[in-house]
């Protein structure tokens, strides 16, 4: 493209100027008429500037022609590779057409040419985001806001880049900030009522999923949000009657539906399950992800009325989709549990004895998916001197902070390069993400399952801590696992086979921490505390070293919000009904039973139809 110039004569260059930005104006406020006729009189006398070309482009792209508003857009970068605004406004418009692969190294080229060119970097964020490369989305969009705190669109990105990549808490801030720019923002009130329910701020979640409804009584995101955030909060009534109206719409229908089913008795008359009866009609046509849901939906739905066949037909196709969507990397899985158990042996236990932070006295219930932490966790948060957290993230984000440790898991570094500071260190790392989430009594509890892997190093971390690690019949505990849909999150409970060797591995490494380190690792057997909930309770009070309190017993009061797949049980009394309830299903799990092996009594293995 050959490029005129414009007259060097100061009124001319002014009056020029004058025009371009009335040009602007009238495309700012959709007046493309007026801006065409004036574009072009201006290329009548400067045809081809560059400028002028790159606003017939988003004039033709503002009125429809948008392969030939593209076409000229291209020919501007083409001829000034360096021309930034350009760039942007080209990737910016290949993105709206889809065309991401295309847009993204436009925008790339914009922040080498002009790192600090906030739109460019908020932009290249929004399409990295949208390809699910969330580490350098967060990087851009972090930079494009350190430029441009105004920019509404990119608090909403970095928060939605956080979600996804499952740091909740991160998005809450960002959303907040969002907020102060737009009080009004949807949006920012759906996200952040999610964002608050999976940082376990419930009250404050439910606000702004209300404040959302408030400004858009339409928002069926935000509806979807508040069940959720009711259901957690134990109001499990109020959350279906929010959750039943958007059961249908198209859009999240099936995530509402399949959270209903989870939280109340289904029957063949409730409104629940006629709606699944014509999701069915359309199962044939569905994407992967929805189908998945809907055979967890329909197989809990059968459970729940006592069909155990068909309830266990659609919980085998329902995993066997989310195991080709969720592939599972079980060596590596393996790996890590076989590196632990080499690592703390008896003489490193002995060796690290002196090491650790004293003034903390975590209490870690862990043990599989669906063996009891739930409830266990919710036992203590009725105590007086506990603080109990849920499922923490501090034990990764300790080992995130300890390179040093990380090197010697991953054997880059000899065992004993280990020393009593560095396990001390990991301590304090734990605390402070303590702190950062408010938790800072002397006694608080930690229910994430996986922590039993990582028992003995906790313990000498933390020389005052107890480790619960809660264990249940296996194949209630597979049962469980496999009749819930954990998505990416939990991909070992998707095929039998993985879920078995998983258990397998678990044992070992449960019997390994209970050997080396008796006296701060107790066994709890989820069926003892329900048969006598006191009498284990006490057991288990003397183990940690804190008086039995009558309020423990009395777990469905707690006021700690529950976000796990438990959430509809563990609001009610305890009960039996979970107990043996594999029994129902006794040779539709003869697969599970022939690989558990010599971990069932030969009562069991007879029960699933396999010989003694």
């Amino acid at each position: 493209m050959t490029s005129s110039t414009l007259s060097s004569d100061p009124d001319t260059l002014s009056q020029v100027n004058q025009e371009l930005e009335r040009i602007q104006r009238h495309q700012k406020a959709g007046r493309y008429d007026a801006a065409g006729q004036a574009i072009g009189t201006l290329l009548a006398t400067y045809p081809d500037h560059p400028q002028l070309v790159h606003l017939k482009g988003l004039n033709l792209i503002y009125t429809g022609q948008t392969d030939q508003g593209l076409a000229l857009l291209e020919l501007v970068v083409s001829d000034d590779p360096d021309n930034v605004l350009a760039l942007v406004d080209l990737g910016s418009f290949l993105a709206r057409a889809g065309k991401l692969d295309d847009a993204i190294p436009k925008f790339q080229l914009a922040v080498e040419i002009a790192p600090n060119h906030a739109l460019a970097q908020a932009n290249l964020g929004a399409a990295l985001l949208v390809k699910e490369r969330y580490g350098p989305a967060i990087e851009a969009l972090n930079k494009a806001i350190d430029l441009n705190s105004d920019l509404l669109d990119a608090h909403l990105n970095l928060a939605q880049a956080y979600i996804r990549s499952n740091r909740h808490a991160q998005a809450v801030n960002p959303l907040f900030r969002a907020l102060a720019l737009d009080p009004q923002s949807v949006a920012a009130h759906e996200n952040l009522a999610l964002a608050l329910f999976r940082a376990e701020r419930h009250e404050a979640g439910e606000h702004h999923a209300r404040r959302a409804l408030e400004l858009d009584p339409n928002a069926v995101g935000a509806k979807f949000h508040l069940g959720n955030i009711l259901a957690a909060m134990g109001r499990i009534e109020a959350a279906a009657e929010v959750l039943l109206p958007i059961a249908a719409n198209p859009r999240i229908g099936l995530g509402a539906l399949n959270r209903l089913i989870t939280l109340r008795k289904t029957t063949a008359d409730s409104p629940e399950y006629k709606l699944l009866q014509k999701y069915m009609e359309q199962l044939d046509n569905m994407p992967d992800p929805a189908r998945q849901t809907l055979h967890f939906a329909m197989g809990a739905a059968a459970d729940s009325m006592n069909d155990p066949a068909t309830a266990i037909d659609h919980f085998r196709k329902g995993n066997a989709i989310s195991a080709q969507l969720h592939p599972f990397q079980q060596d590596n899985h393996d790996t890590r549990h076989d590196r632990i158990r080499d690592l703390v042996t008896p003489a490193f236990v002995a060796r690290h004895r002196d090491a650790g932070l004293h003034d903390l006295a975590p209490i870690f219930i862990c043990g599989m998916p669906r063996s009891g932490t739930t409830l266990m966790d919710q036992m203590f948060s009725r105590h007086s001197a506990v603080q109990a957290g849920g499922e923490l993230r501090a034990t990764s984000y300790a080992f995130g902070q300890s390179p040093d440790l990380r090197k010697v898991l991953e054997r880059e570094a000899p065992d004993d390069t280990v020393t009593d500071d560095m396990l001390t260190t990991l301590a304090e790392h734990y605390q402070t993400y303590l702190h950062n989430e408010g938790l800072k009594s002397e006694y608080v509890s930690d229910k994430m399952p996986g922590n039993y892997l990582y028992a003995g190093m906790l313990a000498l971390a933390f020389p005052r801590a107890k480790v619960l690690i809660m264990r249940r019949h296996p194949m209630d505990c597979l049962l469980s696992n496999f009749m819930q849909n954990f998505g990416s999150n939990q991909p070992f409970s998707t095929r039998i086979d993985t879920l078995v060797d998983v258990y397998k591995q678990f044992d070992q490494s449960a019997r390994h921490s209970l050997a080396v380190l008796p006296e701060q690792v107790r066994f709890v057997e989820y069926e003892a505390v329900v048969a006598d909930p006191e009498g284990q309770m006490r057991d288990v009070m003397d183990f940690v070293g804190l008086p039995f309190e009558e309020a423990m017993l009395d777990h469905a009061a707690s006021l700690r919000p529950v976000n796990t797949a438990s959430v509809s049980q563990v609001r009610a009394p305890i009960y039996a009904t979970s107990v043996a309830k594999w029994q129902r299903y006794g040779p539709l799990l003869q697969d599970m039973a022939d690989r558990l092996g010599d971990h069932l009594s030969a009562e069991d293995r007879r029960l699933c139809g396999l010989q003694g």
